[in-house]
């Protein structure tokens, strides 16, 4: 109980230094990450690497345009290369300084590609879209939950429509010129003040 009641008071200092709003036109937003296994299947091992590069970019101060990949190869007794590419854009509606609600819309572009004895190459095609939550802990930093749903064009065995929450950290690049600017605030507020003589 004092631990907790320790971090909590680590952490009102940290929110008090996270000055306006997180987004704002001409903002970047990247992340990303990847990995990397290998499994024994007995007779043979299976060797998988996956990369996940994401971008975005503040067309409005709401309004975010950008993309995410997936990228994954697997080799065992064939090489499998499967290529996702999402071109998507996201509204976020300000709550408070920290806090947004979003939606999210994107169009998927799927292509597994099998190097066997045969080539082979499936395409699919996808939507998702749903709501999410955003907390900023500063304007570079932050965290995003959403509740996605995917539907498929042509959906198959591999390829399923279905509901998914997916989240994580994010980090913004912020444009110098807008670093210590709300884009919230109106234009009146910001003006300078001018004192009445009497």
């Amino acid at each position: 109980m004092r631990y907790a009641i320790t971090v909590i008071f680590l952490l009102i200092p940290l929110l008090g230094f996270s000055q306006r709003y997180p987004t704002g036109k001409g903002t970047y937003r990247a992340g990303g990450g990847g990995s990397m296994s290998v499994s024994d299947k007995g007779d043979f091992y299976s060797y998988k690497i996956q990369i996940t590069p994401r971008f975005g970019y503040f067309v409005t101060d709401r309004i975010l345009t950008g993309f995410t990949m997936n990228y994954a190869m697997e080799i065992d007794t064939e090489l499998v290369s499967a290529l996702k590419f999402n071109p998507l854009i996201k509204y976020y509606y300000p709550v408070n300084d920290h806090f947004f609600v979003l939606g999210t819309a994107e169009y998927g572009l799927d292509r597994n590609t099998t190097f066997g004895y045969d080539k082979t190459i499936l395409d699919h095609s996808s939507v998702t879209f749903g709501p999410g939550v955003s907390y900023f802990f500063s304007r570079r930093v932050g965290f995003e939950i959403n509740i996605l749903t995917q539907l498929y064009f042509q959906p198959d065995a591999a390829h399923n429509n279905k509901v998914f929450t997916e989240g994580g950290l994010i980090l913004n690049i912020l444009n110098n010129k807008d670093k210590n600017a709300n884009p919230f605030k109106k234009k009146q507020d910001l003006a300078p003040k001018v004192e009445d003589d009497e």
